[in-house]
């Protein structure tokens, strides 16, 4: 499939953290071009709610209540999309969450709560989509990491370690899966518009990558959605929304002195702006 053109008409996208943000507008995209979708994520009013406005574009929308932090939820959002389209040829895994603190004062809990959600999520929708796929003998496994799981951000080094692993298991996985027909592509979207930071605030009780991303890095998930729906028409390894963002982060991991001057400004910018840390 690499580099080939897909025909996205009928082709059935499974998309988690459906509800908002940036797999909301990847649903209601990928219904524009064609295909049918199947949303999920724990809210299930607001699935509804996109489910309506896919449906208007005559597209078929299936709604199943998941949590990717149960493997149970994950395997029933699987065995639903195969029982009601008979095939599934995207898995979308966008759900994930982050929040504000030190590793140091990190209460072990909640580090570990995050990494069942944003990185064993992905694993849970691998483990369960690729079985069908296979089967297909095609397929597509999109994985959303963020730029910061390329270079780690400070005072969010756990959100930033979880999508560092996502995006690990993609490059391995790509790999492995190939000789299947089945498709790995790697999304890295920078600061994006989305409920992300309402969530981080609401944990932290402060909204400090919002208020210290400058506007030239931050993205709407329209824009970020219409670029990942372009890799599910041709398939690529890697979806960098964010214009020369895949060099600069390429050259910044080259340049580590440079980068650890750029982060600690963004640390001292915080701490301008009253926000404590270590």
């Amino acid at each position: 499939m690499a580099g080939m053109k897909v025909d996205l008409q009928n082709r059935v996208l499974v998309v988690t953290g459906a509800s908002a943000g940036i797999g909301k507008a990847t649903a209601l995209e990928a219904a524009r071009r064609g295909m049918h979708v199947v949303l999920a994520a724990r809210r299930e009013d607001k699935l509804n709610a996109v489910a309506e406005q896919i449906r208007r574009l005559d597209r078929q929308a299936l709604v199943v209540p998941t949590d990717v932090a149960k493997n149970e939820d994950v395997a029933a959002l699987v065995e639903k999309t195969v029982e009601q389209f008979g095939r599934l040829d995207v898995m979308c895994a966008n759900a994930g969450y982050g929040f504000r603190e030190s590793v140091a004062e990190l209460d072990e809990q909640m580090h570990r709560e995050i990494f069942e959600t944003n990185y064993f999520g992905t694993v849970r929708c691998v483990q369960h989509a690729m079985p069908v796929m296979k089967k297909q003998g095609s397929g597509q496994m999109m994985v959303v990491s963020s730029i910061v799981g390329r270079i780690g951000l400070p005072m969010y080094a756990a959100y930033s370690a979880t999508k560092s692993a996502q995006a690990v298991l993609a490059m391995a996985l790509r790999v492995e899966l190939q000789r299947f027909g089945i498709e790995i592509t790697c999304v890295y979207p920078i600061g994006t518009r989305t409920e992300f930071f309402e969530v981080s605030a609401k944990l932290n009780g402060q909204d400090t990558i919002r208020q210290n991303t400058p506007n030239m890095f931050m993205q709407t998930p329209e824009h970020v959605a219409r670029k990942m729906v372009d890799a599910m028409r041709k398939p690529r390894p890697e979806v960098w929304p964010g214009r020369f963002m895949g060099i600069a982060s390429a050259i910044g991991l080259m340049l580590p002195r440079m980068t650890q001057h750029s982060l600690r400004r963004h640390v001292e910018d915080e701490q301008r702006r009253g926000f404590s840390g270590t």
